[in-house]
């Protein structure tokens, strides 16, 4: 596939760092839906998260924090389903060039932008026992993604992989807009691109799905955290970074339904 024509833009953050910016702001930049959403969060913990998430989406979008430029984005707040520009006040075209996707993961989350459908995930790994592991790779990876993972000695590199995947398919059922299925998860392969360990022979490869892109950095408190990012075609990736962390570049990928 080629390169989409615009790149993918991200951006991390901590929520942590854009609530001082939210708390000097008077919440007018959120529409009557997000408005309505806000309302039904009774959980302060939620409720912060939601708007430090929707100012995020702002952010990247206007691509700085003057308070016209984020109040000139509009947002729909469906619920259960990735945020996208209000229709009405954008237009169509508009909106179908500019394709949302959104995750979190403790203080830290992640958005992205796209002229096609897109998929972002961040996870902040927790550490579990090697038996757990073995179960959860069990459910979610495929028998040569599992092979890989029985190969790597060291039991944190080990579980530092297996997130790696998860969210590489997380971000991919994200981009496909279906939610994770737990029955295409094992069939899902990640595969690293040639210039990688896990590079394999293409021409032996079933359909390819998607492009993935993924970043590695660690935590202050040395946990790791793992960014994904999925389109439907290879891509350029503009990462803007406001969350502290150095994220280090952990290849280009690309998705495999088998059969």
């Amino acid at each position: 596939m080629d390169e989409v024509a615009a790149p993918v833009r991200l951006l991390v953050a901590t929520q942590s760092i854009l609530g001082d910016a939210i708390a000097h702001s008077d919440l007018g930049w959120l529409t009557s839906s997000e408005h309505d959403r806000l309302a039904q969060l009774h959980a302060p913990r939620r409720r912060d998260e939601f708007l430090a998430c929707r100012y995020a989406l702002r952010l990247m979008l206007a691509g700085d924090a003057s308070a016209n430029a984020i109040s000139a984005w509009q947002l729909d707040a469906p619920s259960g389903s990735a945020p996208h520009l209000h229709v009405d006040f954008h237009g169509a075209a508009e909106a179908s060039r500019h394709q949302l996707s959104l995750s979190h993961s403790g203080d830290y989350l992640a958005c992205s932008v796209a002229p096609g459908p897109i998929g972002v995930d961040i996870e902040i790994l927790n550490r579990k026992p090697a038996s757990r592991l073995s179960e959860l790779a069990a459910m979610a990876c495929t028998p040569t993604e599992r092979e890989r993972l029985a190969a790597i000695a060291d039991d944190a590199l080990r579980h530092l992989r297996f997130v790696q995947l998860w969210s590489l398919k997380e971000a991919w059922f994200k981009q496909v807009g279906t939610g994770v299925d737990f029955a295409l998860l094992p069939l899902l392969e990640c595969r690293l691109g040639s210039d990688g360990v896990d590079s394999v022979d293409r021409s032996t490869a079933p359909d390819q799905v998607g492009h993935a892109r993924s970043w590695i950095a660690q935590t202050a408190t040395a946990q790791h955290a793992v960014l994904s990012v999925c389109c439907g075609a290879s891509f350029a990736a503009d990462l803007r970074n406001e969350s502290g962390l150095d994220w280090q570049d952990a290849g280009r990928w690309t998705l495999h339904l088998m059969a």
